[in-house]
């Protein structure tokens, strides 16, 4: 109650993160098993890198990734999880690699509504308006509201920011909306790190990113919490060719 946080660490590299929840907890404590892909992928990134994660969330990833690489953008709609993904990149002594985009990616820069879930740290499963509703529980906080929507191609090519040569996209039915606003960003990236809930919008960004010319080079099934033998989509990681 004093420090809430959880100490761990990759390859030697210690991580902390910020708990305080039972959410928050799970988060840092599967940090190396819920997704053994991620994990992999992490490890091929280098100094050279720089990282752009779409739905970071509270920044499990995007902390070991800043260890890592270059430069990290993480991008994160939910104010909550923003205010924890600070806190996780100073404790872990990255503010100078890691730049919080604090909004929604979309095709357009605009106001656009947000159904959350609950009110709670480290939540996920947000569907931004226009987007594809995932299957999920409401608690008795859940709640809409108008937030920020930003065109991250814009948002680059404006501000003239690093480029991106590595994706990751995690955004929980919102892909239709989150490719309307990357494309550029994607046609000069070399791999992408896709969560593929098995939705049309997921099918949709496949299909562009093949027709970019990017082939799938590894792949892993992500399975049903109260299910364990339930796939419920595949984690997949692209590579240009």
């Amino acid at each position: 109650m004093v420090r809430p946080v959880y100490e761990t660490d990759l390859d030697g590299k210690k991580i902390i993160f910020r708990t305080g929840n039972g959410r928050l907890l799970w988060r840092a404590k599967t940090f190396k098993s819920e997704e053994p892909l991620m994990i992999a992928w992490i490890r091929s990134m280098g100094i050279s890198d720089v990282v752009l994660d779409i739905g970071s969330n509270v920044g499990v990833y995007s902390i070991p990734i800043a260890q890592r690489v270059q430069q990290v953008f993480s991008c994160e709609l939910d104010p909550l999880n923003v205010a924890i993904l600070k806190e996780n990149v100073v404790l872990n002594s990255v503010q100078e690699k890691v730049v919080i985009l604090p909004f929604a990616c979309g095709g357009s820069t605009r106001l656009a509504e947000v159904n959350f879930r609950d009110l709670a740290y480290g939540d996920a499963l947000q569907s931004v308006a226009g987007g594809d509703r995932m299957p999920t529980t409401d608690s008795n906080m859940a709640h809409k509201m108008m937030s920020l929507q930003v065109n991250l191609d814009d948002l680059f090519t404006n501000l003239k920011l690093a480029r991106p040569n590595k994706i990751k996209i995690d955004v929980d039915g919102n892909e239709n909306m989150v490719l309307e606003g990357i494309k550029n960003l994607l046609a000069n990236s070399e791999e992408v790190y896709f969560e593929d809930s098995f939705t049309d919008s997921c099918a949709e960004f496949i299909f562009h990113l093949n027709s970019l010319g990017f082939i799938e080079s590894a792949n892993l099934e992500v399975f049903s919490k109260t299910q364990p033998k339930v796939v419920l989509g595949f984690n997949r990681i692209f590579k240009k060719t």
